[in-house]
């Protein structure tokens, strides 16, 4: 009991954090760049150098204490390899991944666009490399929403999650995760509308 209250308290924190880290480094990345409706996106929905140039204009600047396994080095193997197929959970992208000083990691996938906006896609990983790499209890999704001549929206969470504001709803989400490509790891939607808390009735033991 004690073990499982310490790994719910270290992902809340995690959680938490990450959400905050990227929150402020968006935050001064507009304030530097301008608004992201007007920022350069990747154009190949699966291309690592094209997400790398991203990353590295738009994100790392504004992310302290952070270091790439670029898409040359997920190409070679290694760690580098191993932690691109986990985030993606497949051995057929190869996208950079990006590490934190504390261990854990993240990924970025770019999602639809139109002239109106678009799209971008979290993984994040709390250990990185730690078990037990499993969706929903050390990795998690979330996704930033950018519009034309709007501020943009960053939430934990995926793609069917974003629009919901129901508790219910959200758990139901989270219960049937695992069943759907879209939201593989989004019930850290739920978790952020508990307040970062990991509630009794959460669907996934840690």
């Amino acid at each position: 009991m004690l073990i499982e209250s310490y790994k719910k308290h270290e992902v809340e924190v995690r959680l938490k954090k990450f959400y905050s880290t990227f929150s402020n480094a968006l935050l001064l990345s507009v304030a530097q760049n301008g608004e992201m409706e007007y920022w350069d996106y990747p154009t190949k929905q699966n291309n690592g150098e094209q997400m790398s140039t991203f990353v590295n204009k738009y994100l790392f600047p504004y992310l302290a204490g952070i270091k790439e396994c670029s898409y040359n080095d997920s190409k070679s193997g290694g760690n580098c390899a191993k932690i691109s197929n986990q985030l993606h959970q497949s051995s057929t992208y190869r996208f950079p991944v990006y590490i934190f000083m504390d261990g854990g990691c993240f990924a970025i996938l770019p999602g639809g666009t139109n002239d109106d906006g678009g799209m971008l896609h979290f993984r994040y990983d709390i250990n990185c490399l730690g078990k037990p790499n499993e969706n929903n209890k050390d990795m998690f999704d979330f996704v930033i929403q950018y519009r034309r001549n709007k501020s943009f929206i960053f939430k934990a969470g995926g793609l069917q999650t974003f629009n919901v504001t129901d508790r219910k709803e959200l758990l139901k989400y989270c219960i049937n995760a695992e069943n759907s490509p879209h939201s593989l790891a989004s019930c850290a939607a739920l978790i952020q509308y508990d307040g970062w808390h990991i509630s009794d009735d959460y669907p996934f033991k840690l």
